[in-house]
């Protein structure tokens, strides 16, 4: 894994590079640069190029890299022309501060401004939805299992009715209620909805007196704890300073509604919670509510959901053009980064989930499955970078060749080999 450099240690490298001139590699559009720091500011640091770099993108983030003792050092700047009068000055550039240089870099090749001429597509190896409504960026999802449940909540059965009629039977045993809601247009209409499908946990209140009592050995993971509730009410506008009498006038609305023990479960379909099973009691002498229909609610939800795709319910939603394309912001040998709009799409794309791409290439069109292995925002985009996951031989030599315009070399050799 690449090791950043400290803040003593990075500004005594910066020095030592403007001291000694050592080159600095920018590989682009299958050009080697040597670029050498003619000064630097707090901020700022003004490179010279060996030759015009007439076809550098200003504004654009690219990847330096140069040699230490035989230890390769790479670091980011976001590089811009220099100016002179009215003239362009196309051997000199000045680049913001890094915030960081990395040593023991954990890349097997460099990495290089995507080509031009190279068009990058991606897919999710899934169907991927689109649906209206709340959009979670991540879902723990619930991972209990109890084999012995499966006769008794009678999940062998793949229709939607059916599953709602065997939980009817089933919870009888333990609650005086249940409703399963779908969210109209995909909006959650009660606060209590609205609470669950923007957290993405279950409201488990066993009784009134209880509150947020979770069971012992329960993750928090899976439930709302008070911290969480309080951080929806101050997301709604609520002032902190109410958070005590807001939570009291909220369970004290339960008890004169006839309602003493309460839960609700999120329905998922993918990061999207699209309803809700909610459970009560309405029998004082019944609560509380026992916390052993978790995991068969958790259950119930999933196989609802099922049952709702086979039978077509988000089919209007699906993305019916698989690949879509996107911007290549640098590639190496092994791995590339990407950009596309903040979007419902880019919200799909998780971290460790994995995507088909397709490289279309003057003369070859690579298909490989990568994984993301990073991701941020900047301004209205989000970067994905992503490794390789399945690339043949044949297509790896193709493609070392065609963005580093050099013959192949195995992994671990260095493209700066001929430099100090």
């Amino acid at each position: 894994m690449s090791i950043p450099i400290k803040r003593i240690e990075k500004e005594f490298m910066i020095n030592m590079l403007y001291n000694e001139q050592i080159p600095i590699i920018y590989l682009h559009n299958r050009k080697e640069y040597t670029l050498k720091i003619e000064r630097y500011t707090k901020n700022k640091l003004y490179f010279k190029s060996d030759r015009p770099i007439g076809d550098l993108v200003i504004g654009k983030t690219v990847d330096l890299i140069f040699k230490y003792n035989a230890l390769s050092i790479s670091f980011t700047v976001e590089m811009n022309a220099i100016e002179h009068g009215i003239t362009v000055q196309e051997k000199h550039f000045v680049g913001n501060m890094p915030e960081f240089l990395y040593k023991d870099l954990d890349r097997s090749y460099s990495r290089v401004s995507f080509p031009q001429d190279i068009q990058i597509k991606f897919a999710l190896t899934e169907d991927q939805y689109i649906l209206p409504g709340p959009l979670l960026s991540t879902v723990a999802s619930f991972d209990a299992t109890e084999p012995a449940l499966d006769r008794e909540l009678e999940l062998d059965t793949h229709d939607f009715n059916g599953i709602l009629a065997a939980l009817d039977r089933w919870i009888k045993g333990y609650a005086d209620g249940c409703k399963v809601v779908l969210f109209k247009d995909g909006v959650p209409v009660s606060f209590e909805e609205q609470l669950i499908a923007k957290k993405g946990k279950a409201l488990f209140l066993p009784s009134m007196q209880e509150q947020f009592t979770h069971p012992p050995g329960y993750p928090e993971k899976y439930l709302i704890t008070e911290a969480l509730f309080k951080e929806y009410l101050k997301s709604t506008g609520v002032n902190p300073a109410y958070f005590d009498k807001a939570i009291a006038h909220f369970f004290d609305s339960k008890t004169r509604g006839g309602i003493y023990a309460d839960l609700w479960v999120p329905l998922f379909f993918q990061n999207y919670v699209i309803g809700s099973i909610r459970v009560w009691i309405q029998k004082a002498e019944k609560a509380p509510l026992d916390h052993k229909v978790l995991v068969p609610l958790y259950r119930y939800a999933q196989a609802l959901v099922v049952a709702l795709k086979e039978e077509g319910y988000f089919e209007a939603y699906r993305i019916k053009d698989a690949f879509i394309t996107a911007t290549g912001i640098d590639i190496s040998a092994t791995g590339l980064r990407f950009a596309y709009p903040q979007s419902p799409i880019a919200a799909s794309l998780m971290l460790q989930s994995k995507i088909d791409l397709r490289l279309l290439m003057p003369k070859r069109t690579i298909s490989v499955t990568a994984q993301i292995v990073r991701s941020y925002k900047k301004r209205n985009m989000v970067f994905f970078g992503c490794s390789f996951l399945d690339i043949t031989p044949e297509d790896m030599r193709f493609l070392f060749e065609c963005i580093y315009g050099i013959p192949f070399t195995e992994p671990g050799a260095s493209l700066l080999s001929g430099h100090v």
